[in-house]
């Protein structure tokens, strides 16, 4: 079990970027970006992202949500902490440029900025992404964070057993997990709605959707150590494997094994496979999780008989949803809908030729360091 909250965030198209440099690393990150040799429209492509990074990076500080871990362009990982040091950043950023390629770099679709922060009892990742094109009705700027309990931490030296043993306690009484979900899902949610208002203060937007979720992993195989964790770059941040996290991680893959064992009343929550990709989404009608395989690592993949559940495809066990006819054979769907919007460029019309620059800030002084 886990916690995952998602910001989506539409721009407001008043929103101009020039006249002021940005500030400090940020503006090492444009240097590196353009080399001083990208045509008029690519360079206020690059300045526009970046200028909304750097507004949702201060507003995190306002949050003191300060330990940058990774900063990346498209598959391309320019800063990672591989240490975990504390705000490593600067001396990242002078080793950023020139790491990038100059022609490379005028065709970016992504750029990724993701952060590390604990309160007292959650550990997050927060992933921020500003994408140059996005698909028609989706936004363009997304806030994924992941969260999970740092209590359940694997200490040095404690084996996936031994870690079982000391949630033990947790599964052995109905009232006790539904009290420990609850509490973790409201201290997650304030989080959640703090992170939106910063947003708001520092971002102009037309809209922001916001989710939140506890999601179930449910391993195709048992996992008996964090070194049987997968990862993917691509997948949620909780999946990239940055440094130290599986020790917090793990739990999670222990979660589905204990509920099938104790047989707990389960809803209102997301089922996910191995990478974290949507398998079902239980309301609030649930299941007893000790009458189904689903949760049962040592049988195959099967879906609960009752309960207000919904499938989805793309997972480890579509070819099990679809021999039970629960969802459609994507392998058969027509071909996506590959229509999309270059919004950075939506005012580039405006842009009088003159130098590119942009009003990332005016009056805060949290961006000094940024």
């Amino acid at each position: 079990m886990y916690l995952t909250g998602k910001i989506d965030i539409d721009p407001s198209q008043i929103t101009v970027y020039k006249k002021v440099k940005p500030t400090k690393l940020f503006s090492k990150l444009v240097d590196a970006l353009t080399f001083g040799s990208l045509s008029q429209k690519r360079e206020h492509e690059t300045f526009t992202a970046v200028a909304i990074l750097q507004q949702l990076n201060i507003a995190l500080r306002t949050l003191n949500i300060k330990n940058v871990i990774r900063l990346a362009v498209d598959d391309y990982d320019f800063y990672l902490d591989e240490k975990g040091e504390e705000d490593d950043l600067e001396q990242a950023m002078f080793e950023f440029k020139a790491k990038v390629d100059p022609i490379e770099s005028e065709f970016f679709n992504v750029i990724y900025l993701v952060l590390e922060h604990n309160d007292e009892s959650i550990k997050y990742l927060v992933e921020i992404s500003v994408l140059r094109k996005h698909k028609i009705g989706e936004y363009p700027i997304k806030v994924n964070v992941n969260g999970v309990i740092t209590d359940f931490k694997c200490q040095e030296g404690e084996t996936a057993e031994q870690l079982k043993a000391r949630l033990e306690p947790l599964f052995t009484n109905q009232e006790k997990y539904d009290s420990l979900i609850k509490s973790k899902k409201e201290i997650f949610n304030n989080f959640i709605d703090e992170l939106e208002q910063a947003i708001k203060r520092f971002v102009k937007v037309d809209d922001i959707k916001k989710t939140t979720t506890v999601q179930i992993i449910r391993p195709k195989e048992k996992v008996t150590a964090k070194e049987q964790i997968k990862h993917d770059r691509h997948a949620a941040p909780a999946y990239y494997g940055y440094y130290g996290f599986d020790n917090y991680f793990l739990y999670s893959w222990l979660w589905a094994d204990m509920l099938f064992t104790h047989s707990l009343y389960l809803n209102d929550f997301l089922l996910v496979d191995s990478l974290g990709n949507e398998v079902m989404n239980v309301g609030t009608d649930g299941f007893n999780s000790g009458d189904y395989n689903t949760l049962n690592t040592d049988s195959a993949f099967e879906p609960p008989g009752t309960g207000d559940v919904s499938y989805f495809g793309d997972n480890e066990y579509q070819d099990n949803l679809v021999d039970a006819d629960l969802i459609e054979d994507s392998s058969v769907d027509a071909e996506p809908d590959t229509s999309s919007s270059d919004w950075l460029s939506n005012d580039y019309d405006d842009i009088d030729g003159g130098d590119m620059s942009y009003n990332a800030c005016s009056s805060c002084g949290s961006c000094s360091n940024d």
